[in-house]
């Protein structure tokens, strides 16, 4: 399962996360699920760190601010992809957040990224997003926000 990817498809996402570390997985593991997981299952499955990953990603993601966690518990992999490896988005077009350090020699973050946030940082060089690790100990709201509202501001 080294090629192991969560959610929307290459072709389909808007943005895809790429994590250092793999959920546990319902067993036995269908096509079905991996291209539409249920976050419920998920987080049941892996505890309470899992759904603050979720919700971090649904916050960084979500059309309507207000409404990120019905986005989160029902439409978060419509629109979000999560790969494991490098390798898995080189067709890949949209907005890329590499999630920690574990990626950064393989893409370090170039000169010209934007710095967002103040304690917190996270660098942005579309497509590409370095963040923190998907902790709110690393990634608190004020990030989030902030880091949010410069990604639509570009995008558009």
């Amino acid at each position: 399962m080294s090629k192991l990817w969560l959610g929307a498809c290459v072709d389909e996402a808007n943005y895809v996360f790429l994590l250092p570390n793999r959920p546990i997985l319902p067993t036995p593991v269908d096509i079905v699920f991996l291209k539409k997981p249920d976050v419920s299952i998920l987080i049941e499955l892996n505890g309470n760190h899992w759904r603050k990953i979720f919700t971090i990603m649904a916050k960084l993601t979500v059309p309507s601010y207000d409404s990120w966690k019905v986005f989160r518990d029902k439409e978060l992999f419509t629109k979000v992809g999560i790969a494991f490896s490098l390798d898995q988005l080189h067709d890949y077009k949209g907005v890329v957040f590499i999630v920690g350090n574990t990626f950064r020699n393989e893409r370090p973050v170039v000169s010209s990224a934007q710095e967002i946030g103040e304690v917190h940082t996270s660098f942005v060089y579309l497509p590409y997003v370095w963040c923190p690790y998907l902790d709110y100990r690393q990634f608190p709201n004020i990030l989030i926000e902030a880091l949010r509202e410069y990604i639509l501001e570009k995008k558009c």
